[in-house]
């Protein structure tokens, strides 16, 4: 699957070639059109995954150990790696590519919610 055409891409970019780097998206809560959480509602579950793009390009969100995406007062953390198999891969060259990382939820409202968020990949 494609970007949405509004994704939100975080100003730092990573350099393919360095060990994981962490992420820190944060939700807004309250009764504004623009927030996403409404007073009350609290994020129950979670995944975080590479879109399809991604994946491709060798985007991967870390699952282990301390580096268990997680989310903890509006704010979710995850961190991510380009594959070994793609870090030389001319995508990244220029201005690089934009890889979107895709947060689907659940909250106990019993709403069901997915935001993307874009992280620039280039050579450095």
């Amino acid at each position: 699957m494609a970007n949405p055409l509004d994704i939100k891409t975080f100003p730092r970019r990573i350099d393919p070639n360095m060990p994981r780097r962490g992420f820190y998206p944060t939700l807004t809560r309250g009764d504004a059109v623009r927030d996403i959480l409404q007073p009350g509602e609290e994020v129950t579950s979670f995944t975080v995954t590479p879109n399809a793009d991604a994946t491709a390009a060798g985007l991967v969100v870390l699952t282990d150990g301390d580096f268990t995406p997680r989310y903890a007062g509006l704010t979710f953390a995850f961190w991510v790696e380009i594959a070994t198999a793609m870090r030389g891969s001319s995508i990244f060259n220029g201005t690089g590519i934009v890889l979107g990382v895709e947060i689907s939820f659940t909250t106990n409202f019993q709403q069901q919610d997915q935001i993307t968020v874009g992280i620039r990949v280039a050579n450095k």
